[in-house]
């Protein structure tokens, strides 16, 4: 698959089969979320990857309970939730690192977020060129004590995202694309 056709025909995958990443392939995916720009190329990111079934099975049944608990979503949406994050074969959490930015500014701070976003979009197109499936969760962002909780996070690393990989079990429909009133060229008009 070339590049554009890697960037144009991704798509969130919610089901994966049981067949395994192999390893060459997920430090493919590793290696791209690294190749990601970063302000001063201080490269302010962490990555917690989890390869361990009953890992992510206790992950998926901890994000159903928390659901529930908040009243954001009913017994059903916490179990579908469930169902496509425990199916995943890799989980990998993207993490900014306070220490690594050049200082702890507002505008530091969003630099170092933007880079891990550039991280995450690295990995989803290199997993769909590689024919696996992703799929990008902002709940660390959301709930980041699920996370610091759950893997003893330290206070200056802070969850940004999760990828659920894994070979695609299903693929959705080709979305829509907004392009009417989306682009301006040459000034805002």
């Amino acid at each position: 698959m070339d590049c554009l056709e890697g960037i144009l025909k991704r798509r969130s995958i919610r089901k994966f089969t049981d067949e395994n990443i192999k390893e060459e392939e997920l430090e493919a995916l590793l290696n791209s979320a690294i190749s990601a720009p970063s302000p001063h190329n201080e490269q302010p990111w962490e990555f917690l990857i989890l390869k361990e079934k009953h890992t992510i099975e206790k992950l998926a049944s901890k994000l159903k309970e928390e659901y529930i608990k908040s009243g954001k979503a009913d017994e059903e949406k916490a179990e579908r939730t469930y169902r496509i994050v425990s199916s995943a074969k890799v989980i990998l959490i993207g993490f900014l690192n306070i220490k690594k930015l050049r200082s702890d500014s507002h505008n530091e701070r969003l630099m170092g977020m933007q880079s891990l976003a550039a991280a995450a979009e690295n990995v989803l197109i290199a997993a769909n060129c590689l024919g696996l499936g992703a799929h990008w969760r902002a709940i660390p962002l959301v709930r980041p004590d699920i996370f610091s909780d759950m893997f003893r996070i330290p206070d200056y690393v802070e969850p940004q995202w999760m990828i659920l990989l894994g070979r695609p079990g299903a693929l959705p429909k080709p979305k829509y694309l907004q392009k009417e009133g989306v682009f301006h060229f040459n000034g805002w008009a």
